[in-house]
């Protein structure tokens, strides 16, 4: 038996078993709309693609990984397919951010070009696994009450239409709804210059009403469903605590032959979602996961026993 403990302090003795890694893709453009005029010149990539920002920062999250997992001696800097397993959604901006964090980890070749592991995925219509599953009708009652939805079908868009029509923060009143995503996601970006009213509901109250629907669709926190939470992060979930368990007994050649770090490259639905299910929601502090949010599993054994520490990148 596993014991999960969030964001606890070191322990004496501890040796590290194995690391999983839950992480939402770097910077991306908003899915739909521009903040500015500018913001499609900048932005080239187009809607909801990653940006050159979110590459950098993606490769400089992969820096730090490298300093705390790999110059530790714990995986080999010269990367070993058994002992590292990345799996991204395949959806592109999650793809790209794999490819960008796992190419700071290794060490390069003898003609300086850099080692990057493998990354496994599969269609985003048949990813039970990193993709959240929104389009079921059942699962939405509580949903379709508390916002007088006429109807089960697509209740993910027409209750973010609801939740702007009456829940549209007045720190935001001079900020059309529909801005929402576009000034969250352009804000990071100094290449451009949104109006000082756009700033200011960007950085608070804008994050504040998108956690709440981003919490609603993972089933999390003040919008708990059990069914909508499985279907969002129930394999996930498995999947991870398989690994933990697997870790915390193998020996010998059997722990050799598994990878001891695993990377899942997902959606800030699919993290909101796992960190309710470990107790660490309240790490989030009420606003929407941040480009890159990553939780990281350390499975690990000490003079007690085995245990899981959970920390946040």
């Amino acid at each position: 038996t596993l014991l999960i403990l969030g964001f606890v302090g070191s322990l004496a003795l501890d040796e590290l078993l194995s690391v999983n890694v839950v992480i939402r893709h770097a910077d991306r453009a908003a899915t739909s709309g521009w903040a500015t005029a500018e913001s499609p010149t900048v932005l080239f990539r187009g809607n909801g693609e990653l940006t050159d920002l979110g590459i950098d920062n993606a490769f400089a999250q992969g820096r730090d990984f490298k300093q705390r997992y790999v110059k530790t001696g714990f995986i080999d800097k010269r990367f070993l397919p058994s002992q590292v397993y990345v799996r991204s959604s395949s959806v592109s901006r999650c793809l790209m951010s794999a490819a960008s964090f796992t190419n700071a980890l290794f060490k390069e070749t003898p003609k300086d070009h850099a080692v990057v592991p493998p990354i496994y995925t599969v269609h985003v219509d048949d990813d039970g696994l990193l993709v959240p599953l929104l389009t079921c009708t059942d699962g939405w009652e509580e949903t379709i009450s508390r916002y007088n939805l006429t109807s089960n079908v697509n209740v993910k868009d027409n209750s973010l239409r609801a939740m702007m029509m009456k829940e549209w923060p007045a720190a935001c009143a001079t900020v059309h709804p529909s801005l929402v995503d576009a000034i969250i996601a352009e804000l990071p970006n100094k290449l451009i210059n949104m109006p000082a009213n756009y700033k200011a509901c960007a950085e608070g109250a804008a994050k504040e009403f998108m956690y709440k629907y981003i919490e609603l669709l993972a089933g999390a926190g003040a919008s708990f469903n059990d069914l909508r939470i499985k279907r969002v992060a129930g394999v996930l979930t498995k999947t991870l605590v398989d690994n933990f368990n697997f870790a915390s007994t193998c020996t010998g050649d059997a722990c050799n032959g598994q990878p001891k770090f695993r990377v899942y490259y997902t959606h800030d639905v699919n993290v909101l979602a796992v960190s309710h299910i470990f107790g660490v929601l309240d790490k989030f502090n009420g606003i929407t996961p941040a480009f890159s949010s990553a939780l990281v599993f350390e499975t690990r054994r000490n003079e007690n026993g085995t245990y899981v520490k959970v920390r946040d990148f």
